[in-house]
């Protein structure tokens, strides 16, 4: 599979893909629309690749201008092919091996921009993913969570986000969500 760079000072460089962990790289019609919709807003931002895989997501932010960019996976070689594409693009971030849910619970930093695509099994159902209590306290108020799942599930979103955009290229379906701002 090639994995492309579409935008920013790394385009069209070829990423890397994890040969024997099951990863679903975010396609290049996706990151394309996730970051034509961005926009100029990604620049000095603050982002975290969650289930980061091939770190397609994360690696196309610092491309297009973010400041800085965690990557988590809980995959050896997942963290390896993402740190291996970094010096391929001359771009710079930390890589972290852990389970998402336990970085999170124990992680203090605030983020811009949350990218996440957890793993998925391509049956429909009905989702309740505690993704979204764990990512909340991280993200800033003015912060974006991309969320990608199968386009056949049915997501239950907590009352605390706002879907502001929807993609759906394929089997994928792509959301990205604000939080709500609670009143005192």
């Amino acid at each position: 599979m090639s994995l492309r760079i579409t935008g920013g000072i790394a385009k069209g460089i070829i990423l890397k893909v994890p040969q024997k962990t099951p990863v679903r790289p975010a396609l290049s019609k996706i990151r394309s629309a996730i970051f034509s919709s961005l926009g100029d807003w990604i620049e000095g931002k603050k982002v975290i690749d969650l289930y980061a895989g091939s770190g397609a997501l994360g690696i196309e932010a610092l491309s297009r201008g973010a400041l800085c960019c965690t990557f988590v996976d809980k995959s050896r070689e997942c963290c390896e092919c993402i740190k291996n594409n970094l010096k391929k693009t001359h771009l710079e971030g930390k890589v972290i091996l852990a389970d998402v849910y336990k970085f999170l619970k124990s992680d203090t930093e605030q983020y811009d921009l949350v990218f996440a695509s957890p793993p998925y099994f391509k049956e429909p159902k009905l989702l309740d993913d505690p993704l979204f209590s764990f990512v909340y306290p991280r993200l800033n108020p003015e912060g974006t969570f991309i969320y990608e799942f199968f386009s056949k599930n049915i997501v239950k979103l907590a009352d605390q986000w706002l879907l502001s955009w929807e993609k759906s290229v394929g089997e994928t379906k792509v959301w990205m969500l604000k939080p709500k701002c609670l009143s005192p």
